[in-house]
């Protein structure tokens, strides 16, 4: 995410107030959408003051002193500086006479400094990724060690529960690992298998795992 800062200071006394937010080059397209929505919830649109910076966090706030133009800011009668920058904001804020504030670390958070609620949390704690939680030398525990654990893991929020068969080369196969996804399976547990060797991923696969963790050159054809 862009960086913008890193204190959220709220001033719902100051919601209607015209801002001006002070970006970099590069946060400058994702600045002037948050200041998009703003202005559909403030009912004006903050002004977006880009300086010539590539990384607004590289900013201080000597250094905005110098660089910002008092007629860029309009009728602004409060500033947003990118929360990382460094300095003592109270200087600038006598120069220019206005309000000078830190923003939040990321951009997004920029309407809670306003009391609003980003869009980009219309959707929070909805997710995409699947959670995959391994069971080490899974070979050494018996059935009902192995299913206690798979349980455990799911409850805590795995997706799938991955069985790791032992590291070595030169093993034999493991010969109950078949067995064991087949219980995993009939427990509603979703499964994946780590192993490179063919015979244990194959038997795995046959009883309902679904996914193949360890793959190289000596096992990726099969």
């Amino acid at each position: 995410m862009p960086v913008m800062g890193y204190a959220i200071e709220k001033h719902p006394s100051q919601s209607n107030v015209k801002v001006a937010l002070v970006t970099g080059t590069l946060a400058e397209p994702a600045v002037r959408r948050v200041a998009e929505d703003l202005a559909k919830q403030l009912g004006t649109e903050p002004v977006v003051v880009v300086l010539p910076i590539e990384v607004a966090a590289l900013m201080t706030v000597a250094w905005i002193a110098r660089k910002l133009n008092p007629d860029d800011l309009g009728q602004a009668r409060r500033l947003i500086v990118p929360g990382y920058c460094r300095g003592d904001p109270a200087p600038l804020a006598r120069q220019l006479g206005l309000t000078v504030e830190r923003g939040p670390i990321h951009v997004e958070d920029l309407p809670q400094m306003f009391g609003h609620r980003g869009s980009h949390l219309a959707d929070y704690g909805r997710h995409a990724i699947q959670i995959i939680a391994e069971i080490n030398d899974a070979d050494r525990l018996s059935p009902d060690s192995l299913l206690d654990q798979a349980r455990q893991l799911s409850a805590a929020g795995a997706d799938l529960i991955d069985l790791g068969c032992p590291p070595a080369a030169d093993r034999p196969p493991w010969a109950g690992l078949g067995q064991a996804v087949t219980a995993l399976r009939s427990g509603g547990l979703r499964v994946s298998v780590d192993s490179f060797q063919v015979d244990e991923v194959e038997a795995a696969c046959r009883a309902g795992a679904e996914l193949v963790l360890s793959v190289n050159s000596s096992n990726r054809k099969a």
